[in-house]
């Protein structure tokens, strides 16, 4: 007795789940889903450790942010995040994003960047580093805002550093 080939009948299970999801009618769901799985590359690895996309409904992203600074900072950017979203999406996803504090993401990104910047503050800062960090922090009326950026632009600089000496 001969044996059929089942292969040509096999699908992948990829296949089937989304066919189910389809008669369901949770498929735009699960394409929205995946489609927030883009948010790193639309914003880059820095905003992305400050943030996470919610959910994304009617064409409004939901995001949210470590701290209300990361939320206006984001709010200035927001038009260049929905461009840059929808180009990597291939097709219009997002027209409107919303941003919101959770303080979650914060306690989490602090422990991230403190374990980086721990091996980070070993490298030193040139002169023209300093310089550079104090114009952009002397420039900001708040004080508090100055020394957040002062300090995440030291840290940053640190691990560009850090990295070009791996890289050599």
């Amino acid at each position: 007795m001969r044996r059929r080939n089942n292969y040509l009948q096999m699908q992948s299970l990829g296949d089937i789940l989304y066919a189910a999801l389809k008669r369901r009618g949770l498929a735009a769901r699960f394409e929205a889903n995946a489609d927030l799985r883009l948010w790193p590359q639309a914003v880059g690895r820095q905003i992305a450790t400050q943030t996470k996309p919610e959910r994304l409904r009617n064409g409004t992203l939901f995001v949210k942010a470590a701290s209300s600074v990361w939320v206006q900072q984001l709010h200035f950017m927001k038009e260049e995040i929905i461009e840059k979203f929808n180009k990597i999406a291939g097709k219009e996803v997002i027209r409107e994003v919303r941003f919101a504090v959770d303080h979650e993401i914060s306690k989490n990104t602090r422990q991230i960047t403190a374990g980086e910047t721990g091996t980070a503050k070993k490298i030193l800062l040139k002169d023209r580093d300093k310089k550079i960090i104090a114009e952009c922090a002397s420039s900001l009326a708040d004080s508090e805002l100055a020394a957040i950026i002062k300090r995440v632009m030291q840290a940053e600089i640190s691990l560009r550093r850090r990295r070009q000496k791996q890289d050599n």
